[in-house]
């Protein structure tokens, strides 16, 4: 059996229902392997190799289909890899664990003054996101969440931790940035991040009737906005409310109330229609946001208020830490 500083869950194992459960599936592995280092991961490889076992990854687990779990296999959790470090405050580099989530990750950079261009969900993993490139509420103006990557510690099929950035192993780095987790297992990444202390957030739903006009006006307003302003049209099946969301990077509220004024024109209003607020994130984290993959399906979870957004409408304020 594997030697670890983690450990092994197996069905039998009281936690292993618990552990077994990803966003979208619960697969039914044979293991389980929690790591907690990178020696773990390449322990863990060559037990699946040895033993003819699938390999799934789980970073965040919230691949849509499925692929940080299997059945029968053996899947490599990462969730104990989530530390964030400060490696150098003047450079603004940092490390994180590639089992973190955006979440804690985002409340973590805060205290330094600095964010990334990150996923738009809290419990949405890093690896998974950075690996596949990554569009985040600050993209407009600083770009792909991968490309803030400059270097990564990575567990190879054979077993080998090595670093790869672009001059070490170049090819290896060229083909992590946007290549999913086909080249091995990111354990860590190192970032440069963005000094930003303030975002202005908000949210407004349309009636689903008005889904064509919604469309014209925000791609003829994304054509032309500002790189601070990062937006997104939430359409659902069956007939549900059109949820137009922008982030504006920055704390300059005069600035951003005029990047968004275009999108606030006549609407059917919502009863549960979001206002604009100054967030300590980088993206929403309400409770209802989490669930709904970033769409905020409740006002009062996240600080709007049960009125439509119009073009009267201000901006709370809300310091990050």
């Amino acid at each position: 059996m594997m030697s670890l500083d983690g450990e092994i869950v197996g069905p039998g194992d009281p936690a292993y229902e618990e552990v077994r459960r990803t966003f979208v599936h619960r697969g039914r592995p044979a293991l389980i392997v929690r790591c907690r280092s990178a020696a773990d991961v390449a322990a863990a490889l060559d037990h699946a190799r040895t033993h003819g076992l699938a390999v799934a990854v789980r970073g965040g687990g919230h691949h849509a289909a499925g692929f940080g779990t299997n059945d029968g296999g053996l899947v490599v959790d990462l969730s104990g890899l989530d530390a964030v470090e400060l490696l150098d405050r003047d450079r603004r580099l940092v490390r994180i664990g590639g089992g973190a989530t955006w979440g804690p990750v985002s409340k973590a950079l805060a205290g330094y003054g600095l964010a990334l261009s990150s996923g738009d969900t809290a419990d949405v993993g890093v690896g998974g996101l950075l690996l596949g490139g990554g569009i985040g509420w600050l993209v407009r103006r600083y770009g792909l969440a991968v490309d803030a990557v400059v270097a990564a510690e990575v567990v190879t099929a054979d077993g080998s931790i090595v670093r790869a950035s672009a001059t070490e192993r170049p090819d290896l780095f060229w083909a992590l940035r946007g290549g999913g987790g086909n080249f091995g297992v990111v354990t860590a990444f190192e970032l440069v991040a963005q000094p930003v202390t303030d975002v202005v957030f908000g949210a407004v739903q349309h009636a689903a009737a008005d889904a064509g006009a919604v469309l014209r006006q925000w791609s003829r307003h994304a054509a032309d906005a500002p790189e601070e302003l990062t937006t997104a049209v939430n359409l659902l099946p069956g007939g549900g409310p059109v949820t137009v969301q922008a982030c504006h990077a920055g704390g300059d509220l005069a600035a951003a109330r005029s990047a968004l004024r275009p999108l606030l024109g006549q609407h059917r209003s919502c009863p549960t229609t979001c206002g604009p607020s100054r967030t300590r994130r980088s993206w929403p984290t309400c409770p209802d946001c989490r669930r709904a993959s970033g769409s905020c399906c409740a006002a009062r979870s996240c600080g709007g208020s049960r009125r439509s957004w119009s073009t009267s409408s201000s901006p709370r304020r809300r310091r990050r830490p």
